[in-house]
């Protein structure tokens, strides 16, 4: 409530803060600006940052007289070798309610019109300026009401001690040359405006004197030539007493007379000014026509004084705001008052000149009983002293005006200018940002890993298998570097190969007994490496000198003809159905002791299919005739061919991969276990990278990577030592 009625509760007080809202007032703020002619800014890249390089442009601008070019876009300049350089600019505006889109990208020459659809203007190389190949600018045309508006935002005001009157404005931006800049004008400006108005009554005053001065000068010349003529034509050289008295009493009637009407002139124009609305500011004192009416001089400075408090809180006020509708108030009031002052110094104005109209009227009685050429003497001579005396007066009047203007200073002194010395950086310090950005640097990817592990449900580590299921891992198939399904076959002594000798040993163990030989791949999902196992795993038991069968058992997506190049138009499919033996649908591979017995044509119940007892009777008869049969599913997930064909294994194994295989596969695989869905279950996680699962199994990557360039060094060695020997029988 205090600040609400600060200006009336408060007066010395108030002053100070009339002060403050007009410095940052629009207007005083917009006329800073418009003196520093800020039209465009610039700013220059250095690594990924933008900064800003006031009063170091590289390049003048000039536009073209008549072209308004677009503001508040940024335009990006981008020099090359010679005189030419490379302009873009993405943006857009927005004029009339219209969103107009602005982008392009052209090449410009210095010191020549630079024209399209949406700019013209010309680029000048400073003369300074040798530093600018190669470099990255941008600039923008300034719009000066935003800035302004920007600047209203950023500047604040405020008093350096709570009951002071020294104001402290202070300014936060990028560039202390810059904001320095506008501060010193900001507060020039301010001296300069308050200053124009301390010396506006005197000005008025000033203006209103010569224009009286203009009239009365041909009047007195006019008068005085006249007076001279008359002396000379009728050679008088002096009045008598009785004629010198007469004129000397009518001349101060006269005198006083003109006074009294000048008066009566200003108060009739005063009443009138003050029954018009608006704006009273510009009142003319009453002292300037010898008013010394105290009442009259009070009403009219303390409404000039409220008319001046309203104009400065309206800068920042609405027009309900309590203490503007005070102050209206007593410009009411006081206006009535002055209206009825101005009315009674009327009337006694004009009580006083019909007094002295009456007594001229008795002096002219008497002036009429002179000789005739002495009446015209003194009525000539009367009116010469008239029009000097008045001429003197106003004369007086400007010279006292013009000493007022000339001695009149600001009640504002500069403490202090900004400088760029006293600028401060703001924030944290330069230590203590750096502790945050460490500690930010950790805490953030800590949180990210942190969340990103706690959402994610794919299997990353051997841990994240053995937590979820009791289910043997088999084996761990390394990441295929290569484009091709026959890992094995390609390259026999790479780490995958050494992987699937690993997991052919342990097969060893889960096949015990003569009839342990079928063996089914299944995956709960596509993508997860079920094709590529089941071809490498029948290739690495084929190494082993075992007769291997692969069947392709995925009749709705097969792939495993594609691999080993051989046609699919007949094989499971149409051997189940009876339209193939078994010998015309097994065909033998480049792959030594592997054979395959591709899908065939794909049919529209593959499920059915399976679940005929030919592909029971088909299984007993490849028992006797192959070593293993190595059977490729289709996804368990999706379709239950899988399911079908695991009754008929020895052991179904399920392919896990690597960041793509999700923990609640797992759960499902589980569940096919304890129902007794699937039995002899066994699991391989397929696709593992480089310490990607976890430290025992990179233990082993780095003794398998060993162990191969050992082989490699031994066959390197062997080659060598063949070249030698062949070089010695030559």
């Amino acid at each position: 409530m205090k600040n609400l009625f600060e200006g009336v509760l408060d007066q010395n007080n108030n002053k100070i803060y009339k002060q403050i809202e007009i410095i940052n007032s629009y207007f005083i703020i917009n006329k800073s600006l418009k003196n520093l002619n800020w039209r465009t800014s610039w700013s220059k890249k250095n690594m990924f940052i933008w900064h800003g390089i006031y009063k170091q442009e590289p390049f003048d601008v000039v536009e073209t007289l008549g072209f308004n070019n677009p503001e508040g876009v940024t335009i990006y300049i981008t020099t090359t070798s010679g005189d030419t350089y490379t302009i873009s600019a993405d943006g857009e505006i927005t004029q009339n309610n219209t969103v107009t889109e602005i982008k392009f990208e052209e090449k410009g020459t210095f010191n020549l019109p630079f024209k399209n659809k949406y700019f013209n203007f010309t680029l000048l190389n400073k003369i300074n300026n040798t530093d600018n190949s190669d470099g990255h600018y941008c600039f923008r045309f300034n719009n000066l009401n935003l800035l302004t508006l920007t600047y209203q935002a950023k500047l604040k005001s405020i008093l350096k001690e709570k009951k002071g009157d020294i104001i402290l404005c202070t300014i936060e931006g990028e560039e202390p040359v810059k904001e320095g800049d506008f501060l010193n004008e900001l507060v020039k400006v301010y001296i300069a405006d308050k200053l124009n108005f301390q010396n506006e009554a005197q000005r008025l005053t000033l203006n209103f004197i010569n224009s009286q001065l203009t009239g009365i000068s041909d009047s007195l010349n006019t008068v005085g030539t006249k007076f001279t003529e008359f002396r000379s034509k009728n050679k008088i050289i002096d009045l008598g007493t009785e004629g010198t008295l007469v004129m000397t009493n009518l001349k101060e009637l006269e005198t006083e007379g003109a006074k009294s009407q000048l008066q009566l002139d200003y108060f009739n124009n005063l009443l009138s000014y003050l029954s018009k609305p608006g704006d009273l500011t510009k009142l003319i004192s009453p002292s300037v026509v010898g008013i010394e009416d105290p009442s009259l001089n009070m009403y009219v400075l303390k409404l000039n004084e409220l008319y001046n408090r309203r104009q400065v809180l309206s800068f920042s006020a609405r027009e309900n705001n309590p203490t503007l509708v005070m102050i209206d108030k007593e410009v009411t009031e006081t206006r009535s008052r002055l209206n009825e002052n101005l009315r009674n110094l009327i009337e006694n104005a004009t009580k006083s000149i019909n007094s002295m109209k009456q007594r001229q009227e008795n002096i002219s009685s008497q002036l009429n009983r002179l000789p005739k050429k002495e009446q015209q003497m003194i009525n000539i001579q009367r009116q010469f002293t008239l029009t000097n005396e008045i001429y003197t007066f106003l004369l007086q009047k400007r010279a006292e005006t013009n000493i007022a203007l000339a001695s009149s200073i600001p009640d504002v002194q500069i403490i202090d200018i900004a400088r760029e010395e006293t600028a401060t950086p703001i924030g944290l310090s330069t230590k203590m940002i750096l502790m945050i950005g460490f500690i930010f640097g950790l805490a953030i990817p800590a949180l990210f890993i942190m969340l990103k592990n706690f959402f994610d449900d794919r299997i990353h580590t051997q841990e994240d298998v053995e937590d979820n299921t009791n289910l043997p891992i088999l084996g761990s198939i390394m990441h295929n570097p290569t484009f091709t399904d026959l890992a094995v076959q390609e390259n026999p002594k790479s780490n995958i190969a050494e992987s699937f000798r690993a997991l052919r040993t342990n097969l060893q163990f889960m096949l015990t007994g003569p009839l342990g030989k079928v063996i089914s791949i299944h995956s709960t999902n596509p993508g997860e490496g079920k094709s590529f196992n089941a071809i490498n795993l029948s290739t690495i038991l084929a190494m082993d000198n075992k007769k291997v069968l692969l069947i392709g058992a995925d009749m709705r997506k097969p792939r495993l003809h594609k691999t080993f190049n051989i046609k699919n138009e007949i094989g499971l499919s149409t051997f189940l159905i009876g339209y193939n033996t078994l010998d015309q649908v097994i065909s033998p591979t480049e792959i030594k002791n592997l054979s395959i017995l591709p899908s065939g044509p794909i049919p529209p119940n593959p499920a059915e299919i399976l679940g005929n007892p030919e592909m029971k009777a088909l299984i007993e008869m490849t028992r006797n005739i192959f070593d293993y049969i190595v059977l490729d599913n289709a996804p368990v997930s999706l379709v239950t061919d899988g399911i079908i064909v695991s009754h008929l294994s020895d052991l179904n194994i399920f392919i896990l991969r690597y960041g793509v295989s999700h923990k609640h596969q797992l759960e499902m695989i589980n569940q096919m276990e304890d129902k007794k869905m699937v039995k002899h279950l066994g699991l391989i996680v397929n696709d593992i990278k480089t310490n990607s699962f976890g430290y025992t199994y990179y233990k082993y990557y780095q003794y398998e990577s060993y162990q191969n360039s050992y082989y490699n060094a031994d066959d390197k060695d062997m080659n060598n030592h063949r070249k030698k020997k062949t070089k010695v029988k030559a």
